[in-house]
């Protein structure tokens, strides 16, 4: 009995993550990889990576260029509204990345897009 309850609570723990994370990604236009390396001539871009800090320190991989603020802090009054903006992170389902282009969005900024599958 106390497995089957443990069973059914872990099953909607999950279920409501999963309808959270794709009811914040709902809001947020997404890039593919492919869409992103077409993309990296234009000087109008900007590559924001939004790991969180222990990820970003033992991950080898890096995007070149990208922006990263020291600590992992942002300051989006300090970003041009111009621009167009990629964000990612570590999480395949954009868990940091997502929360910080809806931020970047009510200010209005309007070219926010996040790298699908971080």
């Amino acid at each position: 009995m106390k497995n089957k309850l443990l069973a059914v609570l872990i099953l909607s723990f999950l279920t409501i993550g999963l309808f959270t994370t794709f009811g914040l990604s709902a809001d947020v236009p997404m890039i593919t990889e492919e869409e992103l390396k077409a993309m990296l001539e234009n000087p109008d871009l900007m590559i924001l990576d939004v790991r969180l800090s222990r990820d970003y320190m033992f991950s080898d991989l890096k995007i070149k260029g990208a922006d990263r603020p020291l600590g992992g802090h942002f300051h989006i009054s300090g970003y041009p509204k111009d621009k167009i903006f990629v964000l990612y992170c570590s999480s395949p389902n954009q868990e940091t990345s997502v929360p910080i282009a809806q931020q970047f969005i009510e200010r209005g900024f309007t070219k926010i897009y996040v790298l699908k599958g971080g």
